[in-house]
């Protein structure tokens, strides 16, 4: 039995709910309530079961807007889709249950075919939304485990260097979440977000960065530091912030400014007494604050080399009573307010693991409210860069067959946003074409795991015009199976066009049009090249007596001559063959033939001749043949060249073909 998704329909009209079914009913689980009240204890019972709400606006008791307040307020609006049913139409009345969280709407009475499409398409349209969500948290997880190790392993060298537990920088990262965290519940005018505060516990990992500087022999001296000892001591905080400013590309990175005031102010003083700058009170960043806090507390409860570990109670009773430092009040009062949690702030061996001081409580772990902030801060942060961009979206999976199309995109090319079954649907046919389709599944079936990208341009229709676009596409693996691919359309029409009216001008005499001295080598010999066993000819043609044109007429008439005879070739020759002005008055054409090449000559030979504006246009030619000379464009071009000076020897108006294929 086929999986059928579950749909919730919400009417008071026995009547309403009988037609949704009987429209819906073969597709999807149908489930009914009659009031507002009943549809929340069956989304209460059925949760994430569910699909799809559709609910009715006017009902007694509990209507469709105050069920929408209830899914609010419960945090189901933001993963159940809602359409809501009404025949209401007013712009107050929409504004509001958009606002609510409402997806879309469907009028009464109901038309099947929209009922239909649109409960498919926002079913769809959510499915893609969730797969999108599960892959953004899950590389946005893999983004911070992979900060997280390489901070780590950064830290542990300092700490290794210094003889010291590997465990100190992730206590100290701990326990300056868990102090920062208690402080935001204890004082409502700190209104630091956990964004903010897991940034802090990161950057807390290089507080002693600095040390990497300092004299080893002074770092892990077992005695009391001389007072020359202890003033180079002190430069590491110092050292550590000017370590910090010089890394490369990453000085406005929130995180590397939240590393350098901790780094360099992690020993100040509440009192002044602190170092290097003696800041005073709030002149000191409330992360300096509080990692200094947790610095020293772990410092007393762990062994060094120096002295031995202090218990928790002894350490807590020693910083209360000033003497570890002069703190703030209210980091005191956290810090007793957080006194039972402090002793299981421990990590053990695993280096690697993440320091979360929720874990470390019986309150509720902040895991999931950190990756859903994350995951929206980079979803919010990829919307606003792609539509500034003007680069559209679109994603295809193999099963079920859907096209998913940003906003942007949908719009660019008149389509729907999600399309079932994309192959099949005409008005997407229309736009990319057969022969696009094919460009397209032929470069992705060769994506792989190793390669999973790839680039091509293809001419879409847009508006019954072709319109050049860039299509960028990643191919989803997993491990050797593709489920789908995923990508960017990019708008290249004007670059494009640019760039081919530069490739023209470039390969193409400025005059004529035909092909240029330069370009004419180089493609004739790539034709040759690229077919071995067909034959050949090269004519060189050159314009007798063109010089009385320009003494008697003036040189703009004899462009115009140019010009007029450069037309007459074109039209002489296929599409195929090359066309070339190589210098004032001369000209190569360069075709293929099959049989006998004497008749095609002789025709473009008559057909080139005549008058311009009284000008008797009349030419010499010379033509060389693969039937005589080797494929090469020189041997071709030289063999030409001797015969058209024999036609100017012998009287001009003629042309010339090498003597074994005049015999042909």
């Amino acid at each position: 039995m086929s999986f059928k998704p579950k749909v919730l329909i919400v009417d008071d009209s026995e009547i309403n709910r009988l037609i949704l079914t009987d429209m819906l009913e073969d597709k999807y689980d149908l489930i009914e309530a009659g009031d507002g009240k009943e549809a929340i204890r069956l989304m209460n019972d059925h949760g994430f079961e569910l699909s799809l709400v559709l609910l009715d606006y006017m009902m007694p008791e509990m209507d469709g807007f105050e069920v929408l307040e209830v899914m609010r307020e419960r945090g189901w609006n933001t993963q159940l889709p809602v359409i809501m049913i009404s025949a209401e139409t007013g712009a107050d009345y929409i504004h509001k249950a958009y606002d609510l969280g409402v997806y879309d709407f469907i009028s009464r009475p109901f038309d099947a075919s929209i009922v239909t499409h649109r409960v498919e398409n926002m079913i769809l349209l959510d499915a893609r939304q969730k797969h999108l969500e599960r892959l953004v948290a899950a590389q946005v997880q893999e983004k911070t485990r992979q900060s997280n190790m390489l901070i780590n392993i950064l830290s542990h060298i300092v700490e290794f260097r210094n003889e010291e537990s590997g465990r100190h920088v992730l206590n100290v990262r701990a326990m300056t979440k868990l102090l920062l965290t208690e402080l935001r519940a204890m004082d409502p005018t700190f209104t630091m977000d956990d964004e903010q505060i897991e940034r802090i516990a990161l950057a807390s990992a290089l507080h002693d960065v600095g040390k990497m500087s300092i004299d080893e022999k002074i770092l892990n001296k077992p005695g009391r530091l001389t007072d020359e000892e202890f003033e180079q001591m002190k430069r590491h905080t110092i050292y550590g912030a000017q370590m910090l400013e010089k890394v490369p590309s990453y000085q406005h990175d929130e995180l590397v400014k939240t590393a350098i005031e901790i780094a360099r102010w992690h020993h100040e003083r509440y009192d002044g007494k602190g170092y290097p700058d003696h800041l005073v009170g709030e002149q000191i960043p409330i992360s300096a604050q509080v990692v200094a806090l947790a610095d020293v507390y772990d410092a007393l409860t762990e062994e060094r080399v120096y002295k031995k570990a202090f218990s928790p109670e002894q350490a807590l009773t020693m910083i209360l009573n000033g003497e570890c430092g002069c703190f703030s009040q209210r980091l005191l009062r956290c810090l007793e307010r957080a006194r039972r949690r402090l002793k299981q702030v421990d990590f053990g061996p695993d280096p690697s693991a993440s320091a979360d001081p929720s874990s470390l409580s019986t309150s509720a772990p902040v895991y999931n409210e950190k990756s859903i902030s994350n995951l929206v801060y980079e979803r919010t942060k990829y919307a606003f860069y792609t539509s500034r961009s003007q680069e559209m979206r679109f994603e295809y999976t193999f099963s079920p067959p859907v096209l998913t199309l940003s906003m942007l995109a949908a719009h660019k090319f008149n389509l729907d946003s999600v399309i079932a079954d994309p192959l099949d649907q005409p008005d997407l046919m229309a736009v990319l074409g057969q022969d696009n389709i094919e460009r397209l599944c032929d470069r992705i079936r060769q994506l792989s795991w190793e390669r999973p990208e790839c680039e091509l341009e293809l001419a879409l229709q847009e508006n019954g015009e072709p319109h050049w676009f860039n299509f960028i596409l990643h191919g989803i693996f997993n491990e050797e199976e593709c489920h789908g691919y995923f990508g960017l359309i990019v708008d290249v029409h004007d670059e494009k066009v640019k760039r081919e009216a530069l490739e023209r001008s470039a390969h193409h005499d400025g005059l004529t049009g035909l092909v240029n001295k330069a370009y004419a080598p180089v493609l004739i010999q790539s034709r040759l090249d690229e077919k071995t066993n067909d034959h050949f000819a090269l004519m060189i043609i050159d314009l007798d007596s063109f010089k009385t044109a320009n003494d008697e007429n003036g040189h703009k008439f004899g462009d115009e001559v140019l010009q007029t005879l450069a037309s007459r070739i074109t039209r002489c020759i296929r599409s195929y063959d090359v066309a070339a002005r190589i210098g004032g008055d001369e000209f190569v054409v360069f075709l293929q033939y099959h049989d006998h090449i004497t008749p095609v000559i002789d025709r473009i030979f008559h057909s080139i001749q005549g008058e311009y504006k009284g000008y008797p246009i009349q030419t010499s030619v010379g033509v060389a043949t693969t039937e005589t000379c080797a494929r090469d464009y020189d041997v071709l071009f030289e063999t030409a060249d001797r015969l058209l000076y024999e036609v100017k020897k012998s009287g001009k108006n003629a042309y010339r073909i090498d003597h074994l294929a005049q015999g042909e």
